[in-house]
């Protein structure tokens, strides 16, 4: 059964999270976090995920599937079949743009969507607002801002909160990029 699951991460539209590439590679880049906001909610007292299905499950339990498997067990699902057809498009379509990712992008996609079926509504709206002003900085503030981020989610809290009231830290970053930096250190965003 799809349920939620494929359908809350498959129906919202890309996001893309920019990353510092591992292994002391200096360009950042572009990892497609596979539609793993759950869609706006109507009512946000109401949980994003009903019990017991999560944002990912449907695609962690299929992952290993064929594409064409993939495909077909989507088109005989009830709830799927009740869509309009141009979300049945886009859910197709993004279903597809997922298996097109290397198997490392696609685990760090399933990982991304356990993270942000933790988060509430408002959370990942937070999440989402915080990557429209990533995407607006340049490039190279873009990874200086994922580098501190990444440094200062080590950090317990009250020493993150030291660095964060620091001359040297407010003397490195923007206005923007402190509350930036700050929102996603506090959310603890995994990469």
């Amino acid at each position: 059964m799809i349920g939620p699951t494929i359908t809350a991460v498959l129906l919202t539209g890309a996001l893309t999270i920019s990353v510092p590439g591992r292994g002391g590679s200096r360009g950042a880049s572009q990892i497609p976090v596979a539609n793993l906001q759950a869609p706006a909610q109507k009512n946000p007292s109401r949980p994003a995920q009903k019990a017991g299905h999560k944002m990912g499950d449907w695609l962690q339990e299929h992952k290993d599937l064929p594409l064409d498997q993939q495909l077909k067990l989507l088109e005989n699902d009830p709830k799927f079949k009740k869509l309009p057809a141009d979300r049945q498009n886009a859910l197709r379509e993004r279903l597809k743009k997922f298996n097109s990712l290397t198997p490392q992008q696609r685990e760090q996609a399933l990982q991304r969507m356990e993270f942000l079926s933790k988060l509430s509504p408002q959370q990942r709206q937070q999440l989402r607002d915080a990557n429209q002003q990533l995407q607006g900085l340049d490039p190279e503030r873009r990874v200086a801002v994922h580098k501190a981020v990444r440094h200062l989610r080590q950090m317990p809290a009250d020493q993150r909160k030291e660095v964060l009231a620091s001359d040297r830290f407010k003397s490195t970053f923007s206005d923007q990029e402190q509350k930036l930096i700050s929102q996603l250190a506090e959310l603890n965003v995994p990469e």
